[in-house]
């Protein structure tokens, strides 16, 4: 017996996926602040506090991909395991958006036009106009 699912049902797998790599990452980066304070505090390591800094910058004003970045700088000689788990929250993460965009180009959606996006033909809407 074979199982077919339609574009919904892979759009809702792969944002589902994304939102867990998306936690993995938000913790991956907040370990790495620990670490790399510990580094600091420990060792009084400049380049730690350095990337402490600009990775605590960068995860409140560009969202953690940057810090994310750093982390695996930071990881690249000190921790192997950790340097390969960034990189694979990196390579998940651009592998499921590209999934993500698939989908929803599969299932109709036009993404080139951002302006008429809430008047969506897959989208309930009442008599009236108005989303359901």
């Amino acid at each position: 017996m074979m199982m077919t699912t339609n574009g919904s049902t892979g759009l809702a797998i792969t944002a589902i996926l994304l939102l867990v790599i998306a936690l993995a990452t938000f913790i991956y980066v907040i370990v790495s602040l620990i670490d790399m304070w510990k580094a600091y505090s420990r060792e009084k390591d400049q380049n730690a506090l350095l990337f402490f800094i600009i990775s605590l910058a960068g995860l409140i004003f560009t969202g953690g991909l940057i810090s994310l970045i750093l982390a695996i700088i930071f990881y690249w000689r000190r921790r192997r395991g950790k340097r390969l788990i960034g990189i694979l929250l990196i390579l998940a993460s651009i592998v499921l958006t590209i999934l993500l965009v698939y989908f929803m180009l599969q299932l109709g959606f036009d993404m080139s036009n951002w302006e008429d996006i809430y008047n969506d033909p897959h989208m309930p809407m009442n008599q009236d106009g108005y989303d359901i």
